[in-house]
């Protein structure tokens, strides 16, 4: 077969492992987060105002490939199915963007080039998101295809590659706020890559550029209006408001360490490897600017968040992932023996003295959401342990790591990256198990267990005011979106309050749940 046709082969073979694990988890499994997306569909489908209190701001690319599920009228379980399928192409459409981009700068055939990058698509990580109506799988496509622009801008150095990049940026916007200032990187790249005699089509680029980040955000902020009455819980002006310059310092830096340290035991010394090649590259640098604006926001964002694992914390940087692994694992043969040594164990066994500095006390004794540590819990914590061990994670690193390498240098970064492939699929068969165990402590599962499969629900008014957004989302979610209000209605059959709350008389106790009681009126 044709390269291409390889091409075509390994993109469906990623979409149907990817398609595979997403639908074998029960979900939602993050109510929030989940419906948060289903529900911007919903009122960019037309389809009304979704049942839910202010939710955080989201991009608006993904629920628009959320939305025509609701235009054809799909129901909520179907839904489901359709963000998986979303979730599942996404990744699949990984495969040639990454092939592209690691050809060009690792000047490597197209076989390992193609091998590599169906390893990088399929990270743990990544395909056990991809179960979650998240935009995360978007997100690394997106990334990696804002980083071949910058390449293709810098090389070309066109008014026609400049406002490629430039599109890529407002893309990589549209795709989720965080991403807002790699997307001014990559449209000032491609600015700058413009040679000097067009300047008058540079400046007419940037300003489209920034233009079309402007445009986005309206459309972001009328779609969170349209959904939930609000243009978001947070923005940016509010998230700067609560982190000021006295709790950025040291705070932000050791939350940026941490996630570099996540880079570092997830990626093993395969990803360590994909920087050094970039940073090795004039047409890499833009692309570790972009993982420079990533990691800041990063560690902007989660500063003063009261979690445990924000301090070795993997979502937020994890979209520069597939980029790094690719372009190591095609490049792994190159490293020497010496080099090897350095990145492949001193640097894990860094990296694991870090995190376990890193960070208040023993932050590893208390819980971890495995959803946000999905790299780390497969490189070193074994899925459902309570303790996270640094030193643990780092062994596994390493020897991950160098066994990588040993494969790469004797039989090539082909078959190394066969092996990566391998690994994923056990790590990811251990972690569909733990996310099903995460299921059970969800509100979703909690309402779908205790709700009345015979209780007839006509409309059922949602306390958003006194209730927890979790359960709240829930209910609308397993009664539907079209039985479900937030304001009171003289037409509702049913209440969702607080055990406190009082209800009118004769009214029946239908389920009770954490902290909520589901009541039948009269």
């Amino acid at each position: 077969m044709t390269p291409n046709r390889w091409v075509a082969v390994a993109s469906g073979f990623v979409f149907f492992v990817g398609f595979l694990v997403a639908t074998s988890t029960p979900g939602p499994l993050l109510t929030a987060d989940d419906l948060a997306n289903f529900g911007l569909a919903h009122a960019i489908a037309g389809q009304g105002a979704a049942p839910m209190a202010a939710q955080a701001p989201y991009g608006p690319l993904y629920p628009a490939l959320l939305a025509p599920g609701w235009l054809i009228g799909l129901d909520e379980s179907a839904m489901l199915v359709w963000a998986r399928g979303v979730n599942a192409l996404a990744g699949a459409s990984l495969v040639p963007v990454l092939s592209a981009l690691v050809r060009r700068i690792a000047g490597v055939a197209w076989w390992p080039a193609l091998a590599a990058s169906v390893a990088a698509a399929m990270l743990p990580a990544g395909m056990l998101t991809a179960s979650i109506a998240w935009s995360e799988r978007l997100l690394w496509l997106l990334a990696a295809a804002a980083a071949l622009a910058t390449v293709v801008a810098v090389e070309r150095r066109t008014v026609r590659s400049a406002a490629l990049a430039a599109l890529a940026g407002v893309a990589l916007f549209a795709g989720h706020p965080r991403l807002g200032v790699a997307a001014v990187v990559v449209i000032v790249v491609g600015v700058g890559s413009v040679r000097r005699t067009s300047w008058p089509a540079a400046v007419a680029v940037g300003v489209g550029g920034f233009g079309g980040l402007a445009a986005i955000e309206w459309i972001r902020s009328a779609a969170a209006e349209a959904a939930f009455g609000s243009t978001g819980t947070y923005d940016a002006g509010d998230l700067a408001s609560r982190r000021g310059v006295d709790e950025l310092f040291p705070a932000a830096p050791q939350q940026a360490l941490g996630a570099l340290t996540y880079l570092v035991l997830a990626g093993t010394l395969v990803a360590v490897w994909g920087l050094v090649v970039l940073a090795r590259d004039r047409r890499g640098w833009p692309i570790l600017a972009m993982g420079v604006a990533v990691l800041a926001v990063a560690a902007w964002f989660l500063t003063g968040i009261p979690r445990s694992d924000r301090w070795l914390h993997g979502r937020y940087v994890e979209v520069m992932a597939p980029i790094l692994v690719a372009v190591g694992l095609a490049t792994l043969d190159r490293i020497r023996w010496r080099t090897a040594v350095g990145l492949g164990f001193a640097v894990p066994v860094l990296a694991g003295i870090v995190a376990a500095w890193n960070g208040p006390g023993n932050t590893w004794a208390s819980p971890r959401s495995p959803v946000m540590m999905l790299g780390v819990e497969v490189s070193g914590a074994p899925y459902g342990g309570q303790v996270f061990e640094p030193g643990a994670a780092a062994s596994v690193a390493i020897v991950t790591g160098l066994l990588l390498w040993g494969l790469a240098r004797w039989r090539g970064p082909g078959r190394a990256a066969a092996l990566a492939v391998l690994l994923s699929m056990w790590a990811i068969d251990s972690g569909d198990s733990t996310l099903d165990q995460l299921y059970e402590l969800t509100p979703a599962a909690e309402v779908a267990a205790l709700l009345p499969e015979d209780e007839v629900i006509g409309e059922v008014f949602l306390d958003t005011a006194t209730l927890s957004p979790n359960l709240t989302n829930a209910v609308a979610w397993e009664v539907g979106f079209g039985h479900a209000v937030v304001e009171p209605s003289s037409t509702a059959t049913h209440l969702l309050v607080s055990p406190e709350a009082e209800v009118a008389p004769g009214a029946l106790l239908v389920a009770e749940f954490s902290g909520a009681n589901l009541w039948r009126l009269p």
